[in-house]
């Protein structure tokens, strides 16, 4: 606009102007070009001959485990400079752990980076005090990279409980398996104690969805909260194939349609009070990011930039698809900035929506 405004006001011909223009628009887009081969450039000197570690803030075996593991067998070759990747457990206080040493500890170059709990995104905005002072980081200020699924938690239940009902939730205590109360599961349950008048009660210490199943199995417990859908059906088919499984309940912004046709009830469905279903909505945005991977804080440029890129190539690269469908892990990409935008939105939130969001989703001490 700003080189046909000059030649307007110019005494320059039409066809001068014109040429003017176009030698303008090429001489921006070649600086464009040069700064984005530059940046290409950096990024592949800086990675080549390193290594990546790729932390999961979970115990092996579960779907953060899982997701950690299909994203370090093909990042590399999609980072320029292609670095060797290795994925590594840090769990602990539900993946809290593991974001406080990113943001911390380690060193930002991005030669490290993690998959966390997508809620712990949120500590800081609707979190207690105690998970608050445990969180040892601004959310807002990580390096988001992309998640790679949107899932929809569940309430499970073991076929040799009582459990297979609303109705039996609120009749019994239903002792659910937690890897600790920063994690979705519980916050899940404790909106549900809180609007629907259930008894769910959580026994912490396992390290993440697997060891829980195992325990469930033993009948240690009588199932578990915020173990997302996909995941039963890449981890533990034999569940649905043998129905030893029961689905109460589903969380998440809009229903699963695959266990909306099979009964299975949507919580927020369930709420009848307008202001609380807008607290609950709340509390589930971060579900829409649920595999999320983050780097730590004030990364390069170049290295953000080649991160992101990478992250999306990957996550859209015909290989890379055709072998999470054979894995059953499905994919819902979500961009690094994507999730910059969520999170700026959430934060922002009027203090009455975030006030009810903290206290119907609360768990115990």
């Amino acid at each position: 606009m700003g080189a046909r405004s000059n030649c307007v006001s110019s005494e320059l011909s039409p066809s001068k102007c014109l040429r003017r223009c176009a030698l303008l628009i090429s001489l921006a887009a070649g600086a464009c070009i040069a700064a984005s081969t530059s940046f290409a450039q950096d990024a592949a000197a800086h990675f080549r001959g390193k290594t990546v570690n790729v932390l999961v803030g979970f115990g092996p075996g579960g779907g953060y485990d899982g997701y950690g593991q299909l994203l370090g067998q093909f990042i590399g070759k999609f980072i320029p400079g292609e670095p060797r990747v290795i994925v590594r457990h840090m769990p602990g206080a539900g993946s809290v752990t593991m974001l406080n040493h990113l943001y911390n500890v380690a060193a930002k170059d991005g030669l490290t980076f993690g998959i966390p709990a997508a809620g712990t995104a949120y500590t800081h905005l609707i979190g207690i005090e105690r998970d608050k002072a445990a969180a040892k980081y601004d959310a807002q200020k990580f390096s988001w990279l992309g998640s790679l699924e949107a899932f929809t938690p569940i309430v499970f239940a073991w076929h040799k409980t009582r459990f297979r009902t609303m109705d039996d939730l609120r009749q019994h205590e239903f002792n659910y398996g937690s890897s600790g109360p920063t994690t979705g599961g519980e916050t899940y349950a404790e909106m549900m104690n809180v609007l629907l008048g259930t008894k769910l009660k959580p026994v912490r210490g396992y390290k993440g969805s697997n060891e829980i199943a195992l325990a469930i199995e033993r009948g240690e417990l009588d199932g578990i909260v915020g173990w997302c859908w996909t995941c039963v059906k890449a981890d533990k088919p034999q569940y649905i194939a043998e129905k030893t499984g029961i689905f109460i309940a589903q969380f998440g912004v809009t229903p699963d349609p695959e266990m909306k046709a099979n009964g299975v009830p949507n919580f927020l469905d369930m709420i009848t009070n307008d202001n609380d279903r807008k607290a609950a909505h709340l509390v589930l945005a971060n579900l829409a990011f649920g595999r999320p991977f983050v780097a730590p804080p004030d990364l390069p440029p170049f290295v953000l930039q080649a991160l992101r890129k990478a992250f999306v190539d990957m996550a859209r690269d015909k290989e890379f698809l055709e072998y999470a469908k054979k894995t059953r892990r499905e994919i819902n990409l979500m961009s690094g900035e994507e999730i910059d935008k969520l999170l700026a939105e959430s934060f922002s939130l009027p203090k009455e929506i975030v006030a009810r969001a903290v206290a119907i989703s609360s768990p115990p001490p």
